[in-house]
């Protein structure tokens, strides 16, 4: 019985002995997964949005290098998984991701591009500021982007590719809702030898529609001097060309190699171009001038659609856009 109790007692000693030593032995450190860092292999330029704030490290407890306004271009050098970027300004430092844009105005980068000098001449001829955007692989314009010029009497420039570019004239206070997509396919069919008058027609299909509820979406074309050019809008429901004077916009290119086309809408399009086989009227001429200007309602809107929109326009915009 006391040989027993002897055991037990040194049981239960070796049991304290164990987790005594437990107690006293030096915790192991547990450390938390960091966030995870790609580099970027070739640094990408993006554009900051309005108040970009700039930190020394990857953290809001970090301090704060510098804040930023709207479209100037940084590079990105790697990102991290909890949603920063690590860019280069002259110095490595830190922004948070949604402080960021793939697309922003960064200006004219060649004074000697007529496709780009065109559509900068209509602007200077009617004293809005010219703002040259440059897009993104996804040939997107971001909302952030658009509506941080809601209001200003600015004409934003996306060139699209060598043939066609658009300007959007910005003329009332409604933004849209989100991206602006200007990737297009096109598809051109040449006119059978000898011509005999059968235009060449440009079919441009984009992957996404975007309806502007309040601005519009000048598109330029390059066709050539001395072209009658109609540009037919599709239909956003129905998907169809319509020829009525509210989708189809004629244009005479007598001044220019680039015929243009106002519309309330980024959708399918359709151009038809050929040979001018008169001289142009001064009403032709007129029409044209405006149309070039973004004046897409002319003789075919009435006095009640006008006035229903006109208390939308920006008081210094009024004698540009309609025609009494």
């Amino acid at each position: 019985m006391a040989s027993w109790i002897r055991k037990k007692k040194l049981v239960v000693l070796a049991l304290c002995i164990i987790l005594l030593g437990g107690i006293l032995q030096p915790a192991m450190a547990v450390y938390a997964q960091g966030p995870e860092y790609t580099a970027e292999p070739k640094p990408e330029t993006y554009y900051t949005k309005e108040d970009c704030v700039v930190y020394a490290e990857p953290t809001y407890t970090s301090t704060i290098l510098t804040t930023i306004g709207a479209n100037v271009p940084v590079q990105v050098i790697g990102s991290y998984s909890n949603g920063w970027y690590r860019i280069n300004i002259g110095v490595i430092c830190y922004v948070k991701m949604d402080s960021l844009t793939t697309a922003g105005a960064i200006g004219i980068k060649n004074n000697t591009d007529v496709q780009i000098a065109d559509a900068k001449k209509i602007a200077d001829e009617m004293g809005y500021q010219f703002v040259y955007l440059t897009l993104n692989k996804e040939k997107k314009i971001e909302k952030e982007i658009f509506n941080s010029y809601i209001g200003q009497k600015v004409i934003l420039y996306a060139k699209i590719d060598d043939e066609v570019g658009v300007s959007f004239k910005m003329l009332y206070n409604d933004e849209v809702k989100r991206d602006i997509n200007l990737k297009y396919t096109k598809q051109v069919t040449p006119p059978p030898k000898p011509a005999d008058g059968i235009p060449r027609i440009i079919e441009l299909t984009v992957e996404q529609e975007t309806e502007l509820k309040g601005q519009i979406a000048i598109f330029q074309f390059k066709v050539g001097y001395d072209k009658k050019v109609n540009v037919f809008t599709a239909d956003v429901d129905t998907g169809e060309f319509l020829d009525d004077p509210m989708a189809k916009h004629p244009y005479y290119t007598e001044f220019s190699e680039f015929a243009y086309a106002p519309m309330t809408q980024v959708y399918n399009m359709r151009v038809e171009e050929s040979e001018i086989t008169n001289s142009l009227s001064d009403t032709q001429r007129q029409r044209t001038a405006r149309i070039r200007q973004g004046i897409k309602y002319l003789d075919d809107d009435n006095k009640s659609y006008r006035n229903s929109v006109h208390g939308k326009l920006r008081k210094d915009t009024e004698y540009v856009d309609y025609n009494y």
